[in-house]
Order: C-alpha cells, then sequence, then structure tokens
C-alpha cells in the first residue's frame, strides 16, 4: 500500500471540483435571489401592531 490508486486520487479531484462548482452556484443564487428587499419598504417588525397597554 505505498502507492494510492489513480481511480482515487481522480475520485477525490472529481469531489472537490465537484463541491467548488456547487459553492459557485450556490453564491450566484444568493447574489441574484437571496438579496435583502428594498430598502424603502419597511421591515416587517414595524407593521405589526402592538398591542394596548392593559387597563388599569
Amino acid at each position: 500500500m505505498d502507492k494510492t490508486p489513480k481511480t482515487a486520487i481522480r475520485g477525490m479531484m472529481l469531489y472537490v471540483l465537484a463541491l467548488l462548482v456547487l459553492g459557485v452556484l450556490a453564491g450566484a443564487a444568493y447574489t441574484i435571489y437571496g438579496h435583502p428587499a428594498d430598502p424603502s419598504e419597511r421591515p416587517a417588525a414595524e407593521t405589526i401592531q402592538q398591542k394596548a397597554p392593559a387597563p388599569q
């Protein structure tokens, strides 16, 4: 077992390449579709009605 089979090396290289491609695709998809909403819109937290204080 002094030499690693070439198929194992090729498999690892293919795996790393596939991870890189998936990472680039995920980054592109996040950049295109995952960006924050229009800054002119109010955040959802501001649109939620707050409960009135309990009468005493």
